[in-house]
């Protein structure tokens, strides 16, 4: 039986979340169907494609840490504060220990991480959600980050059900299972929670244009990102 969101996980129908993620259309289809990801459910994804992703993306959640810190500066209440903060403790303590221990088997410290350089793409990506953060309100940040927490959560669930995907063997089944994952799957229902409660806020039914432009540049930012890995390009 194939994953399907309006029945295994209606949340992401829901809200301000299930409209820009519909509206994305073929944008959103492109980053959480990629061929990257099919590579990795398969395990057929090369090593040196997966090695360069990763330590890029390493050094992205970094920032994105810093996004989610930014994000309970701008916050009004302590729910939201404390939303922001599940979220950069879950990437500093459970993302990037990942990241660490898989570039750990290539020989790699976290030294060597810090002294790769920062590809195109991530300095793209970055700067623009830490620009919407710095010059738009909570709500501007929360949906420009949006994109990578509700996408790795979509692609975790849909690649963890699918019984196509790989499981013995596959190099990258235990990237697959965190992102699918009860504890993921978690901080994204708290993520989506969050983005709702301030969809009312901060008016975003008036907005909405504006909101969907900048869901739509880093859902596009992401599956560039995908791209990159895939072509040698990072």
């Amino acid at each position: 039986m194939n994953w399907i969101a309006e029945r295994d996980w209606p949340r992401l129908e829901q809200g301000l979340a299930g409209r820009l993620r519909r509206d994305c259309g073929a944008d959103w289809e492109r980053f959480i169907d990629h061929p990257f990801v099919r590579g990795m459910a398969d395990g057929t994804l090369p090593e040196a494609d997966f090695r360069r992703f990763l330590i890029q993306d390493y050094l992205y959640l970094i920032q994105y840490a810093r996004a989610y810190a930014l994000a309970i500066y701008k916050a009004d209440t302590m729910e939201d504060m404390r939303s922001a903060s599940g979220i950069v403790s879950g990437l500093l303590d459970t993302e990037l220990a990942l990241h660490i221990a898989y570039c750990a088997g290539w020989g790699l410290c976290v030294e060597d991480l810090h002294g790769q350089p920062e590809s195109l793409e991530l300095l793209a990506y970055t700067r623009f959600i830490l620009d919407r953060g710095q010059t738009g309100d909570l709500l501007d940040l929360i949906v420009t980050l949006a994109p990578c927490l509700i996408g790795y959560g979509e692609i975790g669930a849909r690649l963890m059900a699918d019984p196509a995907t790989r499981r013995e063997g596959n190099p990258y089944w235990d990237w697959i299972a965190l992102y699918g994952g009860e504890k993921f799957i978690g901080l994204v229902d708290a993520g989506l929670m969050t983005l709702e409660r301030l969809a009312g806020r901060y008016g975003a039914e008036g907005r909405y244009p504006a909101l969907l432009a900048e869901f739509r540049t880093a859902v596009k930012l992401e599956a560039a990102f995908w791209h990159a890995g895939r072509s040698g390009m990072l």
